[in-house]
């Protein structure tokens, strides 16, 4: 009986234990959020995929051997996406506030409308120390790559 009750036990903890996981995966897969709340009389950014909660942060500059992003939020609703080509020295500086993806992978969309590029920042708040960066032309893929942390500091802005 005694071995009965503890095989019963243990068979409602672990399935409570994947109800809470699978609670946690449909969280974590909602749609990204984010406005401007003007509606206190201040400028208050509500996202629910902000770039710095807690002590994650993916503020800072990465890199591979191709490619050098600096990201930031400069005040609330406007981020910066400041992009170095390693290969040829270009760079191009953007800004915007469109966030797109998914609480578990938050990606923020910044457009070059001269060139028709897409540039796409994608992070897991799992990992401060790597992004995603992709740029896009009329729906295809001009760049996927994964760009590690290199610092916390910022280039080409303040």
């Amino acid at each position: 009986m005694k071995l009965r009750t503890i095989a019963l036990a243990t068979v409602c903890t672990l399935f409570s234990l994947s109800l809470s996981f699978a609670a946690e995966a449909d969280e974590s897969d909602q749609p990204c959020q984010a406005y401007l709340d003007t509606s206190n009389g201040t400028d208050a950014e509500e996202n629910n995929c902000p770039i710095t909660v807690g002590k994650f942060s993916i503020r800072g500059t990465f890199s591979n051997s191709n490619w050098q992003a600096s990201f930031w939020a400069w005040e609330p609703a406007y981020y910066i996406l400041y992009v170095k080509n390693q290969q040829d020295g270009s760079t191009i500086n953007l800004t915007g506030f469109k966030v797109m993806g998914t609480t578990s992978r938050p990606q923020y969309r910044f457009t070059d409308p001269d060139r028709n590029l897409t540039y796409i920042v994608t992070f897991r708040y799992s990992d401060s120390d790597t992004i995603r960066f992709e740029i896009y032309q009329n729906d295809r893929t001009i760049v996927n790559e994964l760009l590690a942390r290199e610092s916390d500091k910022l280039i080409g802005g303040p």
